[in-house]
């Protein structure tokens, strides 16, 4: 059994804005999550985005690899995708409870529990 999961997260770009979503707990996040077995990293983040926004989007080249211990002998690895929005509302499912679009230039002054942007361009 492997002691690692394999996670993607999606900058979802509209213009100058990022998409933020809102866990229950307060804390921000990105769309996405685990990659099942099976699923390459993009098809699983275009599962996930559209499971927790409805969004369409593209999912162009990754930005950041990130790890984290989930539990002290669970690791996450994963990577941060560019995802330019295409069409649709944000329909949120259960996993969050709020979403605000940030500008651009206020994106890296946002407290995320993890550090799943890019220092580039700060997006």
């Amino acid at each position: 059994m492997k002691n690692y999961w394999d996670g993607v997260k999606g900058i979802v770009r509209k213009k100058d804005r990022i998409l933020v979503l809102i866990k229950p707990n307060g804390a921000l996040d990105l769309p996405g999550g685990r990659v099942e077995n099976g699923e390459t990293a993009q098809s699983a983040l275009q599962r996930e985005i559209d499971e927790e926004t409805g969004l369409e989007v593209e999912i162009h080249d990754p930005v950041k690899e990130w790890s984290f211990y989930k539990t002290p002998d669970r690791l996450i690895k994963g990577v941060t995708f560019e995802c330019p929005y295409l069409e649709g509302s944000v329909k949120l499912c259960s996993e969050h409870k709020g979403y605000f679009w940030a500008a651009i230039d206020n994106i890296q002054r946002l407290n995320f529990n993890r550090n799943f942007l890019q220092s580039r361009n700060a997006a």
